[in-house]
This record gives C-alpha cells, structure tokens and sequence, in this order.
C-alpha cells in the first residue's frame, strides 16, 4: 500500500508511452501543492495505526474516445468530485489525474481511506453499485456514451466467463495488487 508511488505515478509523463494531460490535488491542506500534498496523506496514513488493511483507493476511469472533445479539465474535476461525494472520500486527501497513454483517455484517482481529521479508515460500502448508478447519471448530465454497465432492475447484465483454455494465466482483477493498493476499475465504454 504506497500512496505516494500511486500519485506520483498518477502525475508522472516521464514514461515513454506515458501522456499525463492533467494532475491535481484535493482535500490537502497543502492547497495546490501536488507534491506537499502526497506527503500530507502519507502522515496522516502512518497516524492510523489501528488498521491493518490498505489506506488507498485507486479508482480508474475510462471514457470512450468519441467523447474525448466533451471532457474538459473542469468536467474531469467536477466529475471527480462527484465520485468522491458518491464514494464518501469529499473531506479525504486524493491526488487525481487524466492520461492518453491508450485508445481511451482515463482519470486515475487516488483516494486516501483515512480521514485526515478522525484518522478513521474508510472504505465504501458496496462501491461497485454506487459508482455504476454515478456513471449512468454523468453519462446523461455530460451527454456522454451511455455503457451497458448494470440494468435498471439492479442486475449485472449475464456475461459468460471464457472456458479455463481461454482465461489469460495471472491473478484476477479482484485480486489484491503487490502493492495492496486497492484498485476499482470503472469504464464509461463497454465491458
């Protein structure tokens, strides 16, 4: 669990391939100051002692290029803050980002899971519903590509999982990184 490497990462277009559009900080009281603020939520994740599992949040975010013209650095940012509000991280420390280092622009965020005042570790209860109903509603309010995410009855639409000869070897998404960062992966295009 490295928050700093996951921010630093979010900020870094040092990387061959690597197109970092945007970064910027919230929730620290270093204001604007990206760097400042990565060791801010590191203080405040060594402060809380009491919890043994991970401190950060990665949430990832993928749009569809044909949305690309549509998607703003203050859209970008107002649509993060509407995942932090939804995911309950608003008062928490997050260093975020957009990069175009595939076919789809994203935005990576990286949320500290301890309050930087109670030192309480949060994690959100059923994340997966709550951000698959702010992704249908962003896709209407931005005028985005609406995904075949979750129907409206609640359900997952049915995808069969490919038989064991044609999985790709390696851990599952759901599995935990080397890191033990969390990671959340979340597409506006189709799964």
């Amino acid at each position: 669990d490295n928050y700093g490497a996951l921010a630093r990462y979010i900020a870094d277009a040092g990387h061959e391939g690597e197109k970092c559009l945007a970064s910027w900080c919230a929730g620290c009281a270093a204001d604007d100051d990206y760097d400042l603020g990565i060791i801010e939520a590191q203080v405040v994740q060594s402060m809380n002692t009491r919890s043994q599992k991970e401190k950060t949040y990665h949430l990832l975010i993928s749009f569809r290029p044909e949305d690309e013209a549509k998607l703003t650095p203050e859209v970008f940012k107002a649509i993060e803050e509407r995942f932090a509000a939804a995911l309950g991280f608003s008062e928490h420390q997050r260093h975020c980002g957009t990069h175009k280092n595939t076919n789809n622009i994203h935005m990576h965020i990286s949320y500290s899971m301890i309050h930087p005042e109670r030192l309480t570790r949060h994690e959100p209860f059923r994340d997966y519903a709550t951000r698959d109903k702010l992704c249908r509603e962003l896709e209407r309010e931005y005028g985005l590509t609406v995904d075949n995410g979750r129907s409206s009855a609640g359900k997952t639409p049915s995808r069969r999982k490919p038989p064991p000869s044609k999985r790709r070897p390696g851990r599952s998404l759901s599995s935990p990184m080397p890191n033990d960062t969390k990671i959340k992966f979340l597409k506006f295009d189709p799964y």
